[in-house]
């Protein structure tokens, strides 16, 4: 499985279901779902797009660390949106918080992956 793939595929699909999530809100009037919608958004679209576009370009796109991290992202994505609405809906804060460091889970394997396959050799 190629992670830049799977990063844009999911980027796109959460993309589309964001702005449904979106149009939903604004024809009900009902906004309580703003902040899980917002973070669905900011973390599914743009965060999985730009680690898509990285593995695209770098040569830790191909690598089983970069297929890892992807689905770790994912996951947490999903769980984090997923568990902000819940919270929001007055259930439990636990299961965000457990899904806040997924997130930062991936967020600090492709960090890793940045500094250590980075997209060119300097010069030097």
């Amino acid at each position: 499985m190629n992670p830049a793939r799977l990063c844009w595929s999911a980027a796109a699909l959460i993309a589309v279901v964001g702005m449904i999530w979106g149009i939903g809100m604004s024809a009900s009037g009902n906004h309580t779902d703003a902040p899980a919608h917002a973070h669905l958004n900011l973390i599914g679209w743009v965060s999985l797009a730009l680690y898509g576009t990285y593995y695209a370009l770098s040569p830790a796109g191909t690598t089983r660390l970069a297929l890892m991290q992807s689905i770790i992202a994912i996951i947490g994505t999903l769980a984090f949106a997923a568990g902000i609405a819940w919270v929001l809906h007055g259930g439990p804060h636990g299961p965000v918080a457990v899904a806040s460091f997924i997130v930062l889970l991936g967020a600090v394997l492709f960090a890793y992956i940045v500094f250590t396959k980075p997209l060119r050799r300097s010069a030097a």
